[in-house]
């Protein structure tokens, strides 16, 4: 079923039981007191049906003529000089409808016109209030739609930044490990053709995720394992290499390229400039509600250098900020001899109590 028909069913249930039960209501206390009869009914049923005219014929203005375009003064006299009118003309039916019913009675047409005023400005009121509440809920409607809108636009904006942010990444990865098996090529030919292999592989997971917003974290790890695999043939025993990754975190949800951006900044601002070399550990462990993922390397952390370098921090950054506001976090620090890179993930999406497996857009 299209929308425009759920609406329209909507509007015609919602015109006939809220005018039916509105007279249904005006006729209650001559049930109660045992006066209500047939006439009386029939009269009721045909109030009801002036009622959903008169304020059909309303909706009809407000649609035709754009009175929602309106501002707020002009729309409010459109307003009430609608209800006047239509208000006027469904008093002189119910008048009429009284005065062919209830012949005994004194005529409200041809009598003194006081009471016949009096109906035709309970009309006037009642549409009036018809028309405050059809406002009302368009403005609703249109203000929500305009929020969803907004939203949309945001996250079209929000996966554009990525998308720069991840096609950023990747070139940059691809010069450091071009550049190390150039470092190869002319030391041990045999070690650069493993190397182009690895290399291979490694892009190939790398194509393979450009467009996922987020990889398990398991894959992640192999394609960081093949990456200073590709180091180590390059380093020999100067790289060492340990892993310690809790199991139950294999399948959690990370952005694609983030850890090997990080074990890749170990790698060239930590070993490479040590003569003895150095350790890589990369670690992953629950805390709570937040995967806790670090990178250590052996070497030392000064801030001011830090701040002047590394396309590849400043887009880590940027990437987690997008992706969980700022429940995300991303810290480097010293301890003892190591350089720390804390990486805090949480389980849950900001702002939602979605889990981080359903990021796709």
């Amino acid at each position: 079923m299209s929308a425009r028909r759920r609406n329209l069913i909507l509007y015609w249930t919602t015109q006939v039981v809220g005018w039916g039960a509105y007279m249904l209501l005006l006729g209650l206390p001559g049930w109660l007191e045992g006066s209500f009869t047939w006439k009386l009914a029939q009269v009721s049923v045909l109030m009801a049906c002036i009622g959903i005219v008169s304020s059909h014929a309303l909706r009809m203005c407000f649609k035709e003529w754009g009175w929602l375009d309106q501002p707020m003064l002009p729309l409010l006299l459109r307003m009430l000089l609608g209800a006047l009118v239509l208000g006027s003309m469904a008093g002189l039916l119910q008048a009429a409808l009284h005065d062919a019913f209830f012949r005994a009675a004194e005529p409200w047409l041809g009598g003194t016109g006081l009471r016949l005023v009096e109906v035709m400005l309970g009309w006037v009121l009642q549409l009036f209030i018809w028309e405050v509440i059809y406002a009302a809920y368009h403005y609703i409607v249109r203000s929500r739609l305009e929020e969803l809108r907004s939203l949309r636009l945001e996250a079209a904006n929000r996966e554009g930044q990525l998308s720069n942010l991840r096609s950023q990444l990747n070139p940059h990865f691809m010069f450091n490990a071009l550049n190390s098996i150039r470092a190869l090529i002319g030391e041990d030919p045999e070690r650069a053709k493993s190397s182009i292999t690895l290399l291979s592989a490694i892009l190939r997971n790398a194509m393979s995720t450009v467009k996922r917003r987020t990889v398990p974290l398991g894959e992640e790890i192999d394609m960081v394992r093949s990456y200073l695999s590709l180091e180590a043939m390059r380093y020999e025993e100067r790289l060492r290499i340990s892993f310690d990754v809790d199991p139950g975190l294999e399948r959690f949800p990370v952005p694609p390229m983030m850890l090997q951006t990080l074990v890749e900044n170990a790698v060239r601002h930590g070993i490479a400039k040590l003569k003895e070399g150095g350790e890589v550990c990369v670690e992953a462990r629950q805390d709570h509600d937040a995967a806790v993922i670090q990178v250590r390397n052996s070497g030392h952390f000064t801030p001011a250098v830090s701040k002047r370098g590394g396309i590849g921090l400043r887009n880590t950054e940027q990437r987690l900020e997008h992706i969980y506001g700022r429940r995300a976090s991303l810290r480097i620090f010293n301890e003892g001899s190591m350089v720390v890179c804390e990486l805090h993930l949480p389980m849950v999406m900001e702002g939602t109590q979605q889990t981080m497996n359903e990021l796709e857009p």
